[in-house]
């Protein structure tokens, strides 16, 4: 049995496995490409084929890292997971029409189809069956592409993999979509433990029902391979006539597809770099393949295994567009840690004698769920996605451990920093349209990182020489390019470590951080050269924050710095504004954000409906608070598949509210108890305990427009309650 420190970095070069295959292969991936063209254009490859500023979201990362949370969301609550609390994934997390995966149309895009399906009351695993959709829709390759999580949270366990990863895969595929699902599972659960990737294949393909057609497939891919181990191309020239799309129709069929991992795992011979390259050359969907390649191959090899040349551009980083924008700034190696922390209370669920809910909940409760930033840089290599800047004074080293020195590091090596010559060492808590090449999965962002926190870290050199003095201060720039820098100065000295704390200022204005770090300056006779350390680097504590619209832009569809499921928002005389034919929501904040006041000056310019929301888990599951027809009410949302009330009053009363008059909507919400009111006036107190944290947001219904003037939100600690 692996131990914990081996399944965490496993886990880690899975991640970053299946970032890299998606990112090689996107360039590629539009069926104007076919292998014929990609050898033509750029032979054999090797590395990157495309370089990116920021490579943006892309559905094959969407999948996987965002609907494995239904565990959390479910499994954890009754200590039982179905195909239904899989869907519920889906539709609390994805914005309906942009972001998250391939919105082709219903009837062309498998996951389209499954979607409105669903929408429509359509339960799965109905939603993603041949009976409802038809063999050509229900065998696309998504059945296989959004599963590498699955696959992550059960190491050593195939047996668990294939059958989380059929189940996932249910909700949108059937029948060969479904066992491709489960082959790449069962791939990467083995590969935490076995050595030769000729081994896990064959394990794989038995764990199969042998007369599936995924099965057959694979072992006549399996059998070609071992007549030309040497020559990839011999073996693709193979399945490229006895797999093709005359046979298997539509999009991006499962077997065509599937035949590709089979051969690049097979043709790798335990290669992490020629196993992706591979699976490009190939063509057909070149990131999907490359992705799951990249996953299993990842967490073979290990992190050792993957080549920094790989690693050095996605530096930690890449973005995901759920509609829970806190969930979009994805560092890797602290989602590693959630995947292992959600596996093993899977395996302790499991493991429990008895039903007991209150065991549910004690693991449930140990789950990572918090707002905290924390980086330890355990991770070989890792970086968190910081960055350094400017680059020709100071470049980012990937952590080491130190084990002289007792600690895990990053370190910044510093090259002929002149006197008076300040650079920075910085985390990006939010994202903006400038930083990314494209955006055919729309990310939106709400940042990770707020007003009123605090930033700890410890930094470390050896490296000064006599006139060589540096000196440290915390900073913060904001989306406008306003820098905050604290009086607070702190000095470094050789071999010692300098302990720092910042406190973020508040409320900064209206404007979101995009820079949290510190600011280092050689104050000096003589130029800086030399290396210093970081260990640790936490932002923690509660948050008081406003929204200025003046300092809010339009990107990726919506107003910064929120997200949206339907309607349209924009910004209009200083004002957000939204609009709907039938209903629209617009989030922003942490997912994980509990005790806290939120209040809000709107204006009901059209219609009956308008209202904020708070500890919104999503399109499913929030509280709200506004106009209605005839007064104001206070509501409980819970639209998942096996819930007896989707909609549940609190409580209304009467209130003559004036069409497009501002009203200021306060709430505040303290553990269970809520209390509500709009301006002067309070209306509501209520208990409940259906949501213990969350977003804040606005809700439009009825075709109904709002004004949003603006918006101010504080939190609380436990102490303060």
């Amino acid at each position: 049995m692996i131990d914990s420190k081996t399944r965490v970095e496993k886990t880690y070069a899975g991640l970053l496995g299946k970032v890299i295959g998606v990112r090689l292969g996107a360039p590629v991936e539009p069926t104007f490409w076919n292998d014929k063209r990609i050898e033509q254009v750029y032979g054999e490859i090797s590395g990157y084929i495309k370089e990116y500023t920021h490579f943006a979201a892309d559905d094959d990362i969407n999948g996987p890292i965002i609907f494995v949370r239904a565990v959390e969301d479910a499994f954890l609550k009754s200590g039982r997971l179905t195909p239904e609390d899989i869907g519920d994934a889906w539709l609390n997390y994805t914005a309906e029409g942009h972001g998250m995966f391939w919105w082709g149309g219903y009837g062309t895009s498998t996951e389209h189809t499954a979607f409105e399906n669903m929408q429509k009351g359509i339960r799965p695993p109905r939603s993603g069956s041949i009976q409802k959709n038809g063999h050509t829709i229900a065998e696309q390759i998504g059945g296989q592409i959004f599963i590498d999580c699955w696959g992550l949270i059960c190491p050593e366990n195939p047996k668990k993999a294939t059958e989380l990863a059929m189940m996932a895969a249910s909700v949108s595929h059937d029948r060969n979509a479904l066992f491709g699902a489960g082959f790449v599972a069962v791939c990467i659960s083995l590969a935490f433990v076995e050595e030769r990737i000729e081994k896990i294949v064959d394990q794989a393909i038995r764990l199969l029902p042998q007369n599936c057609e995924y099965a057959i497939m694979a072992r006549d891919v399996q059998r070609v391979f071992h007549q030309h181990p040497d020559d990839w191309k011999k073996t693709w020239q193979y399945v490229r006539e006895a797999y093709n799309h005359q046979k298997y129709p539509g999009v991006v069929h499962i077997i065509p597809n599937g035949a590709i991992v089979v051969l690049s795992l097979l043709h790798s011979r335990g290669d992490f770099s020629k196993s992706i390259c591979i699976a490009t050359m190939c063509g057909l969907d070149t990131d999907c393949n490359a992705g799951n390649v990249g996953t299993i191959m990842g967490v073979l090899k290990g992190v050792e295994g993957i080549d920094g040349a790989w690693r050095k551009p996605i530096a930690d980083f890449v973005a995901a567009s759920s509609v829970v924008g806190s969930l979009n700034i994805v560092d890797l190696p602290t989602m590693a840690h959630y995947l292992s922390a959600l596996g093993l209370a899977m395996e302790k669920v499991d493991s429990l004698s008895t039903g007991d809910p209150r065991e549910w909940k004690k693991i449930r409760l140990a789950l990572p769920k918090s707002t905290d930033i924390q980086f330890d840089f355990s991770l070989p290599g890792s970086t968190h996605s910081l960055h350094a800047y400017p680059n020709h004074i100071v470049a980012l080293i990937p952590s080491e451990s130190n084990e002289s020195k007792g600690f895990n590091h990053l370190a910044f090596r510093v090259n002929f920093a002149r006197r008076n010559t300040a650079f920075r060492l910085f985390f990006k808590p939010f994202w903006s349209r400038k930083e990314f090449d494209d955006e055919r999965y729309i990310p939106n962002f709400s940042p990770v990182v707020y007003p009123g926190q605090v930033l700890t870290t410890s930094l470390y050199t050896d490296s000064l020489q006599q006139n060589q003095d540096l000196f440290v201060q915390g900073y913060v720039q904001d989306t406008t390019g306003q820098q905050w820098v604290e009086k607070q100065v702190f000095q470094l000295t050789n071999g010692q470590w300098l302990d720092i704390q910042y406190t973020i200022p508040s409320p900064l204005d209206g404007a979101m951080i995009e820079e949290v770090g510190l600011l280092v300056t050689n104050s000096g006779r003589e130029p800086f050269y030399g290396s210093i350390h970081m260990s640790n680097f936490m932002i923690n504590g509660p948050c008081h924050f406003s929204i200025d619209p003046l300092k809010q832009k339009i990107e990726f569809g919506t107003v910064t710095p929120f997200t949206f499921h339907k309607g349209h928002w924009s910004l209009a005389d200083d004002q957000i504004q939204g609009v709907c034919s039938d209903e629209a929501n617009l989030y922003t904040g942490h997912l994980y954000w509990k005790n806290y006041s939120f209040q809000s000056r709107i204006r009901v310019a059209h219609g009956t409906n308008a209202k904020i929301l708070f500890r919104a888990q999503g399109n499913l599951r929030y509280y709200s608070f506004g106009f209605a027809l005839g007064g104001v009410d206070v509501q409980c949302i819970n639209r998942s598949f096996s819930s007896a009330e989707p909609t549940r009053s609190l409580s209304f009363v009467p209130f003559s509210w004036k069409p497009n008059h501002p009203y200021t909507l306060k709430v505040l919400i303290q553990g269970n108890r809520m209390v509500m009111g709009i301006d002067e006036q309070t209306l509501f107190e209520l208990e409940d305990d259906s949501f213990d944290h969350g977003m804040v947001g606005y809700r439009i219904e009825s075709g109904s427009r709002i004004l949003i003037e603006t918006f101010e939100i504080k939190e609380y600690t436990d102490e303060e309650l």
